[in-house]
């Protein structure tokens, strides 16, 4: 509870204020310890691809809950570092999100919640070579008062079409009106030069309606189980297994997908899991992909 000099109850912020105080604090302390980031998504992005939309109880406006930055890969761990001196703490690890692992969360008592990544899932290429493409493009906006590096409005543009490709709802086909179907042909053609350098081409199609032209891409089964859905667990894991860009990560993404997350289980509990909820969790685990394994031959039986 954030409260005035003299005990007083200060009244609650709307998130919306909360997130541009968390986009400014962890700029200044980025720019104290000399973290190259860029801030991304939400209350980063150009007016013309930021998208509030209605409440579903009570119709009124909602914004971004927390913010977004992308960290140049080389300065995650000091960037780290230098949040965990102020205050902030992990909330989840890279290894604890998305299939992806290319977030970790942070939080700090009175401030939004922090994304850090330290790659966009979509760009394949060298991630420090893509933050480097990013950077060296990248324009600056106001936030809270400080000012934030930000990327291009053609990488904004690309990145908002790629995060909507990961997504079937009616807010992603909004962001993918803004940031491609009311565009010239001319500013889709900025986009996918740029995809081209950035390794997103497979993405972007995906979020774009043409995914069908790069089927033979190595992450072609990974964007077309995103994009279409529908698949069981079994179609998803096999489709971050086969799209994994080397043998190790292969073994390595197929592992974490079946084992047990157990820092998301501490979080549920409020508590570290005990060896013997790890063991329950890690059967329900096998369980469910044994079951899974069972539709899935029996609906290719069918056909």
């Amino acid at each position: 509870m954030v409260a005035y000099a003299d005990g007083v109850p200060a009244p609650a912020l709307p998130f919306s204020v909360l997130v541009e105080f968390t986009h400014a604090d962890v700029q200044a302390i980025a720019a104290d310890h000399g973290v190259d980031l860029l801030h991304i998504k939400g209350h980063a992005l150009d007016p013309t691809l930021r998208r509030p939309w209605p409440d579903a109880s009570t119709g009124e406006l909602r914004t971004s809950i927390d913010a977004d930055v992308l960290v140049r890969p080389s300065h995650v761990n000091r960037f780290a570092a230098a949040l965990n001196a102020q205050g902030w703490r992990r909330l989840f690890d890279f290894a604890d999100g998305s299939a992806f692992e290319h977030a970790a969360t942070w939080g700090l008592d009175g401030l939004a919640s922090l994304d850090v990544h330290r790659y966009f899932p979509g760009i394949e290429i060298d991630p420090e070579q893509a933050f480097d493409i990013l950077w060296s493009a990248r324009e600056s906006i106001q936030i809270a008062g400080i000012t934030c590096p930000v990327p291009s409005l053609t990488a904004q543009r690309l990145i908002v079409v790629i995060h909507a490709a990961r997504g079937r709802s009616r807010r992603d086909a909004a962001d993918r009106g803004r940031a491609w179907e009311s565009l010239s042909d001319s500013e889709r053609e900025e986009i996918d030069q740029l995809a081209e350098r950035l390794g997103a081409r497979v993405a972007l199609y995906a979020g774009t309606g043409r995914l069908a032209s790069v089927r033979g891409e190595r992450t072609y089964p990974l964007w077309r189980h995103l994009t279409e859905g529908g698949g069981s667990r079994l179609d998803l894991w096999w489709s971050r297994v086969v799209s994994a860009p080397d043998t190790r990560s292969a073994i390595r993404i197929g592992a974490r997908m079946i084992l047990p997350n157990t820092r998301r289980m501490e979080t549920h509990l409020g508590r570290p899991p005990t060896g013997r909820e790890i063991a329950r969790a890690y059967a329900a685990r096998v369980a469910l992909g044994v079951r899974t394994i069972r539709r899935s031959l029996a609906r290719r039986g069918q056909r």
